[in-house]
């Protein structure tokens, strides 16, 4: 049997957001927007985490310990770092129906001022053609001890994913991936800090 390539595309898409674990005191996903143009894949997510914003960006950037975040990623490895710029590994393995399959990403990911992190994709390493995201974390304005965290990517896989099934498959498992990563990175930052 062939494997389908919607599967890798949604694996793909689940480990952009690299992330988490603990369903106890559930987070909130505000917002959640998927497009597909050209190829791309455009992502856009805004979550509440009930924690403080300097443990919720420990947790994005404990490299080693993505895993935690969400069990769709598998494997997450400080290659490298210099200064603020890491090279991260990682690989997710994601189900659709009885197909799975495991998708490697290698990443630099550059640690910006002011609760930003980027991470761009490096295509000669990984099953994408390229891929760059944007994090931004930062305390709420309105609720004490609670994070806002906006994640922003565009990315293309390096397989054919038929438009008309893609965006459906892929949208549906994103907002799956979603709330399991809104609620890991809120488990780990709790679980981490107590």
């Amino acid at each position: 049997m062939t494997f389908s390539k919607n599967s890798l595309t949604v694996s793909a898409a689940s480990f952009l957001f690299n992330l988490l674990l603990s369903q106890a005191h559930a987070g909130e996903l505000i917002h959640s927007y998927v497009a597909y143009s050209h190829g791309h894949y455009l992502l856009t997510l805004e979550m509440r985490i009930a924690a403080p914003a300097g443990r919720v960006y420990a947790v994005l950037i404990n490299f080693n310990a993505l895993a935690k975040v969400n069990d769709t990623i598998k494997l997450s490895r400080l290659l490298d770092s210099h200064g603020n710029q890491y090279t991260v590994l990682l690989e997710s393995e994601a189900c659709i129906w009885f197909y799975c399959r495991r998708v490697r990403q290698v990443q630099l990911i550059t640690e910006m001022r002011n609760g930003y992190l980027q991470s761009i994709t490096d295509p000669t390493q990984s099953d994408m053609v390229s891929g760059k995201a944007l994090w931004h974390v930062r305390p709420d304005p309105q609720l004490a001890q609670q994070t806002l965290i906006i994640y922003s990517a565009d990315f293309e896989p390096d397989f054919f994913v038929p438009p008309l099934i893609g965006p459906w498959l892929l949208k549906r498992r994103l907002l799956k991936e979603s709330l399991k990563t809104v609620n890991g990175i809120q488990g780990q930052a709790r679980h981490d800090h107590q």
